[in-house]
């Protein structure tokens, strides 16, 4: 199996050094850089790398600045982005990050659970994506295949997000109470729902789309 390699961005040296401590242990390889600037260049050098961890606030190029130039290159848009800040007044720094095209979001200091789980969702996640590409070749969908897919989602969704549910809440009922577990568990339960209302708002879309006439589809 090929090492997944990790390129890490942040203008802390400490930080650097926990962080490819913590990688190193999960068997990663991983690659440091001190600036935002220095990112892209590595990057854009060699495109190969599995995944990018982004401090938010580097002097120079900030994290999410580099997570959007990244995703606005046909080159480098399929790695996956972690952002790290360890700012949070609000969300708009999230929202940010999120909207640049980054793929998650970490509070600083990071703690090593959270980093190993994020990881290994994001990597998961990536191969799948990967995986489905490459099934589906030069074949491009229809229009109506995709709307006929999008109508379906909702339905074909809301069977594995039941299955989350169920399985958060027979945890929660088998551990002693807890603060953080309760965290977590609420923390799934509000990104399942966020999950679920957006795949219905698109199943809805697509099956008022299918309602028209072929020709007014695109609309």
């Amino acid at each position: 199996m090929a090492t997944v390699r990790v390129l890490v961005a942040d203008d802390d040296r400490i930080n650097l050094r926990i962080l490819r401590a913590l990688l190193e242990e999960d068997g990663y390889e991983p690659f440091l850089v001190e600036s935002g600037d220095a990112a892209i260049q590595a990057i854009e050098a060699d495109p190969s790398f599995d995944l990018v961890l982004l401090d938010v606030v580097m002097t120079g190029m900030d994290g999410i600045s580099v997570c959007r130039h990244l995703k606005e290159k046909p080159k480098t848009a399929h790695i996956p982005v972690i952002l790290m800040s360890a700012i949070r007044q609000d969300d708009s720094s999230i929202q940010a990050g999120l909207e640049a095209g980054a793929e998650g979001y970490l509070l600083k200091p990071v703690e090593d659970i959270a980093l190993r789980a994020w990881v290994r969702a994001t990597l998961r996640i990536n191969a799948l994506q990967r995986e489905l590409t490459q099934s589906r070749g030069n074949h491009a969908p229809s229009p109506e295949e995709v709307l006929k897919t999008f109508a379906k989602l909702s339905h074909a969704v809301n069977n594995p997000l039941q299955a989350i549910y169920a399985s958060v809440d027979m945890l929660t009922l088998s551990l002693p109470e807890n603060a953080e577990v309760d965290k977590l568990s609420t923390e799934i339960f509000e990104h399942a729902e966020t999950i679920a209302n957006l795949v219905a708002q698109a199943s809805l879309h697509a099956k008022g789309l299918l309602a028209k006439p072929p020709s007014e589809q695109a609309g």
